[in-house]
């Protein structure tokens, strides 16, 4: 019989699979950033707002590619796998953004594939969000059962 899980367990499994498979590429010598999307780490566990001026565009509130850079640079010095998965639970987010928005955190600020200057995955206090807010983004957040 399969087990009832709360969201919970199931998100701690998502981002623990997520952290393997992005080992196992790293190993294997591939790479592509949408191991951290959909099917692998569904929608639900990682929406977490949406604007309030409209939700045309998911935009992961750190980008994709950043994350697996960082993913990739603490295999490289031999981090636990317990360090990437933290690193996925507190980064790895999605904001329901307009078109508009996208178009200026992307190609406006240049803010597609990086973080404001000065932020660092290494800061504990570095907020995930920037990004969000350097753009002037207003968003809510989405309640557990609004996804």
């Amino acid at each position: 019989m399969r087990p009832k899980l709360t969201k919970q367990e199931i998100s701690k499994r998502v981002f623990e699979r997520a952290a393997l498979v992005m080992h196992q590429s790293w190993e294997e010598g591939w790479r592509h950033s949408r191991l951290l999307d959909e099917p692998l780490v569904p929608n639900y566990i990682i929406m977490v707002g949406r604007s309030q001026v409209a939700s045309e565009h998911r935009e992961h509130v750190v980008p994709l590619a950043f994350i697996r850079g960082q993913c990739e640079k603490m295999f490289s010095l031999g981090t636990d796998l317990s360090a990437v998965v933290k690193l996925l639970e507190r980064h790895l987010k999605v904001v329901m953004i307009s078109k508009a928005e996208r178009q200026r955190l992307d190609f406006d600020l240049g803010l597609k594939v990086r973080m404001p200057d000065g932020w660092s995955f290494d800061d504990e206090n570095a907020d995930p969000f920037a990004r969000l807010k350097v753009a002037g983004i207003e968003w809510d957040q989405i309640e557990a059962n609004d996804t």
